[in-house]
């Protein structure tokens, strides 16, 4: 009877967290091979700070006078999706985040002040690029308000 070989296995679980990046990847199992890569562009304290922040400018819209109930969820939803657009770091799509900053600010000044401060605060390290668009957006926001 024929001896049955195993499959060949090869590497592991690899973890590098160099200059703010997780990778997690390697052969788990046979010719498989499992590869995760993380980007947030920032330290972890600066993004669990800019998390924080986040949380708060929930917190507030829900405190938000005159908003029924679906414009503050479709509010609330929108800078979610800022934010989990700012945590990819350098793989950010800068015209996501303007357009949803735009959004935001023709919903509510509040909201759209906060969340513009939230990503230019160089606190948080956000990548340059998501910062020239915040101010991008408050400049053109500013435009619009001076028309009314």
């Amino acid at each position: 009877m024929a001896e049955k070989k195993p499959g060949r296995q090869s590497g592991g679980v690899n973890i590098n967290t160099s200059q703010g990046k997780v990778t997690i990847g390697g052969d788990v199992v046979g010719r498989d091979k499992i590869t995760t890569t993380t980007n947030y562009g920032m330290d972890p304290g600066a993004l669990a700070e800019m998390a924080k922040q986040f949380q708060e400018i929930q917190t507030q819209i829900d405190a938000l006078p005159g908003k029924d109930e679906v414009d503050k969820q479709e509010l609330k939803d929108t800078v979610k999706k800022i934010e989990e657009e700012a945590k990819k770091g350098d793989q950010a799509k800068p015209d996501r985040v303007e357009r949803w900053l735009m959004n935001v600010g023709a919903m509510s000044d509040d909201i759209f002040e906060v969340t513009t401060a939230t990503l230019t605060n160089p606190i948080y390290g956000v990548f340059k690029t998501l910062k020239l668009i915040a101010q991008k957006a408050k400049e053109e926001k500013a435009k619009l308000d001076a028309k009314k």
